[in-house]
């Protein structure tokens, strides 16, 4: 591949997005060159690697990711949602 190749939030469409087993599988690939990530704040003002300001979607938790502290956030399955094979993927 000639064009610089991004992965977006990881290689979402085969791990779920923006976790480090997406980071991971998009970096197996020789033609990825960079991963595109997102950040929300967590309730302390620590940067956390999720695109939606709130939970619910990609995680096993509920309401604004700026409610919760770093260690809450870091016990929430981020994976399950996607597939059984990644239940246990925890919020970087």
């Amino acid at each position: 591949m000639l064009n610089p190749c991004v992965a977006h939030r990881g290689a979402s469409g085969l791990a779920p997005e923006n976790t480090m087993a997406a980071f991971q599988k998009a970096m197996s690939f020789p033609f990825i060159q960079w991963i595109e990530l997102d950040v929300q704040l967590s309730r302390g003002g620590t940067p956390i690697v999720i695109h939606d300001s709130t939970l619910n979607r990609t995680t096993s938790g509920a309401g604004p990711v700026g409610d919760f502290t770093t260690t809450q956030l870091s016990r929430m399955d981020a994976g399950k949602w996607f597939s059984k094979a990644f239940a246990g993927e925890r919020v970087p």
